[in-house]
């Protein structure tokens, strides 16, 4: 083989690594999708938890990894209560206060 094809095969692979859930980061639905391809790893996952799956944007997953971006449910947070904290931290899930606080400054 060629070393220029070694070299795009390499660089291939490491580009979808870099679009994936990072292992032992717990991530909202929503921020799943924008990073990569997540919907079929949410949906089995929400399945599997028997969680609603009307709420998969704000359900709080747990990133394992591995080739197919294993992910589990670790919490339902209700609707628009699941907080992206950034890149790098876990996403978590808002309080019940601390959502009614933010729904107040936002009126």
């Amino acid at each position: 083989m060629r070393p220029t094809l070694l070299v795009l095969i390499a660089a291939s692979g490491a580009s979808v690594m870099a679009g994936g859930c990072k292992v032992s980061l717990d991530y909202c639905g929503r921020s799943l999708l924008h990073i990569g391809n997540y919907i079929n790893q949410i949906e089995a996952a929400i399945q599997r938890a028997k969680t609603n799956p009307d709420h998969m944007m704000d359900t709080l997953f747990h990133c394992y990894g591995g080739d197919d971006g294993e992910i589990s449910v670790v919490k339902d947070c209700g609707q628009g209560r699941c907080h992206d904290s950034g890149a790098g931290k876990s996403d978590y899930c808002a309080s019940s206060a601390r959502f009614k606080l933010v729904e107040q400054y936002a009126e």
